[in-house]
């Protein structure tokens, strides 16, 4: 599994005035904090407590969570993405590659001639 790793150049910080109960405190000044993780777009809100800092850290925590959930999950499907290809079938550079058995052969010979027989046995062998 590959590191994850979250600066604060991946986050847009904004703050802005509460609503609701708590007063003069929460309606007057600018403590609450929208914290938006640029490349995925994921967006958490901190609301909670009268302290900017308290405020920004929940934030932080509940979009850090989500992040790392969204991107450890992209991972997964990009592995699976990547274990499913049999096998490349490059006819520019006149090439075809076998993933497991890592066997590589002129696309005219596999293709036009219809010789998949080497590719079936060379797989067949490495299991």
């Amino acid at each position: 599994m590959e590191e994850i790793h979250l600066t604060k150049k991946d986050f847009k910080l904004e703050w802005y005035s509460g609503s609701g109960a708590g007063g003069q405190h929460r309606n007057k000044h600018q403590n609450c904090c929208r914290i938006t993780h640029i490349e995925t777009g994921l967006c958490e809100n901190g609301t909670e407590n009268k302290s900017r800092v308290a405020n920004q850290r929940t934030a932080f925590n509940k979009l850090a969570k989500r992040v790392i959930k969204v991107l450890l999950i992209k991972q997964e499907t990009q592995k699976e993405i990547n274990t499913n290809v049999i096998r490349n079938y490059n006819k520019i550079r006149n090439e075809v590659h076998d993933k497991r058995s890592g066997l590589k052969m002129p696309y005219t010979t596999v293709v036009d001639n219809c010789c998949v027989g080497k590719m079936i046995n060379a797989r067949r062998e490495t299991k």
